[in-house]
């Protein structure tokens, strides 16, 4: 029998004349060698060292958002399991194939090369094609490696990945710190996996699920492995020497089209103020990152979470441009904090629009109004701070009409930088759920779930047409004479950088309609 078939621990069926895998890694030392001759799995009982066991955590090749342009962001997830693994004195490795330029073939080649017993990789919806990739390839080197796919897609469609995926053998479901730590004490000592918390397998041709375990306390976890990751390969467009940092987890709203709330659980769970300084002076001293993004789902939810933030970066004295994504109703209830976050570094805000009208926006559950978020840009001027703002077009109401109120609407409101995405009802949101028991959905094809792509059809639109107009929005805002005056001109230069960028990306989707149309007329 085969360690993945029930996942057997060695000393219970350790065959090793036909196992010469085994004994390639079996040269490590151990303190108990003498007791199996598979010292990948052999933990210390003195001091709970899991002897030789060695985690592969992959950041696949990935295809970036058109829109977002040439930019690498650190798999931080990925990070912060390795730092648990290597508090829990496993042999870990992070290997980023989008910031060491690695293809395919080289990534085969590396793992192959690093001989792991367990390889694992994190997937959003769209990123599950490569995820699994990932594992055939993982089961193509070697069957006996242990694959584990953690992530949002699949912790809430787990029973369809083990159903689709075979070369998936593990799903990690929730927070996967804890989940990571328990599945490798448990692989190690033999123990039943039932017994580790949110996990998903296979057994005796059934899938077992077990309960997620409690929420994570964000203070009690080690920072994130950086010394793992190319550090220096981190940009974005015009904020080079680029990091992302999570302050929190959670968000205590409920929009219908996020999957946040079901992924971290209720509520929203702050890190302290003072570990979040610590960790930015890390990255500022040590790797001499300069601009920070704050990747919370919802960054501005307290108040004085956010000003203890500040006057940690004022205090160490860290000269760092930093930007976030939060509520325009939380902009206007914190508003006091502003002087101090523009102080602190603060350059711009990501903001959540969504809608033109206070109709859409209670659909859409937003719990928030057009008057608020006109006032929130007012209050983002006046503190000299820039404003992205966040436009979904493509709704099941949306005609031609609407989607080109919409962009009247963000030149209206005069948004630094709108970004249009399109309604994409996720796994995991009331959303996908309300989709799927109507037949909306036209694909299920997971890779063109990435928010620039149509899923479902509008009442009025097909999704040929919504792509179209999708294209025109860009173009009809970036292009328009006054608003690219003032994003030219502007006395940010890295203000006038991005601007420049988005005009060329708007250059780019009407020279591809115009020539979609040529292709028309001539065929």
């Amino acid at each position: 029998m085969s360690r993945n078939q029930g996942y057997l621990h060695p000393r219970a069926n350790c065959d090793f004349a036909v196992r010469p895998i085994l004994r390639r890694l079996c040269r490590r030392p151990s303190r108990r060698r003498g007791e199996c001759c598979d010292a990948r799995w052999m933990m210390c009982k003195e001091c709970g060292t899991l002897w030789a066991m060695k985690v592969l955590l992959v950041e696949p090749p990935k295809k970036p958002w058109e829109m977002m342009g040439d930019f690498i962001a650190p798999p931080i997830g990925l990070a912060q399991l390795a730092a648990v693994l290597q508090a829990n004195r496993v042999d870990v490795e992070i290997v980023d194939c989008n910031a060491s330029r690695l293809s395919w073939e080289d990534l085969e080649r590396v793992m192959a090369a690093s001989q792991p017993t367990l390889v694992g990789a994190s997937a959003m919806t769209t990123f599950l094609p490569t995820a699994a990739r990932v594992m055939q390839m993982a089961k193509g080197i070697d069957e006996s490696i242990i694959t584990v796919v953690g992530g949002p897609h699949v912790t809430f469609m787990t029973e369809e990945t083990l159903k689709d995926h075979s070369e998936i053998d593990i799903v990690g479901r929730g927070e996967g710190e804890r989940v990571i730590e328990e599945l490798v004490k448990a692989l190690g000592a033999g123990t039943d996996l039932a017994q580790v918390p949110g996990i998903a397998f296979r057994r005796d041709g059934e899938i077992v699920e077990t309960p997620l375990p409690d929420p994570v306390d964000l203070d009690q976890l080690p920072l994130p492995a950086y010394h793992l990751l190319p550090m220096q390969a981190y940009y974005f467009i015009v904020f080079e020497k680029f990091c992302t940092v999570l302050t929190s987890r959670g968000c205590p709203f409920d929009c219908v089209f996020c999957a946040e709330r079901g992924f971290w659980g209720p509520g929203w769970r702050p890190r302290d103020s003072e570990l979040v300084g610590e960790e930015l002076e890390l990255l500022h001293r040590k790797y001499g990152r300069e601009s920070i993004w704050f990747g919370d789902d919802c960054f501005n939810v307290d108040g004085e979470h956010m000003g203890q933030i500040c006057e940690e970066i004022l205090r160490r004295d860290l000269k760092l441009n930093w930007y976030y994504q939060g509520r325009a109703d939380l902009l206007i209830k914190h508003q006091e904090y502003l002087p101090l976050m523009r102080r602190a570094g603060n350059l711009m805000v990501q903001i959540g629009i969504e809608a033109d009208s206070d109709d859409e926006l209670r659909g859409l559950r937003k719990n928030l109004t057009g008057d608020q978020v006109k006032e929130a840009l007012k209050l983002l001027r006046e503190h000299d701070i820039v404003c992205q703002g966040m436009m979904i077009l493509g709704t099941r109401q949306d005609d031609a009409n609407s989607i080109l109120r919409k962009v009247d609407y963000m030149k209206w409101l005069d948004v630094d930088f709108p970004v249009f995405t399109i309604y994409t009802p996720f796994p995991g949101t009331d959303a996908y759920r309300e989709a799927r028991e109507k037949g909306w959905l036209e694909t299920d094809d997971y890779a063109l779930y990435d928010m620039a792509y149509p899923i479902i059809s509008t009442e009025h639109l097909t999704r040929k047409q919504v792509i179209g107009l999708y294209n025109r929005s860009f173009a009809s805002f970036y292009t328009d004479p006054l608003m690219m005056l003032r994003g030219l001109l502007s006395p940010m230069h890295w203000k006038r950088e991005i601007w420049r960028y988005m005009l060329g990306f708007a250059a780019k989707l009407y020279l591809r309609r115009y020539w979609r149309l040529i292709r028309h007329l001539l065929g």
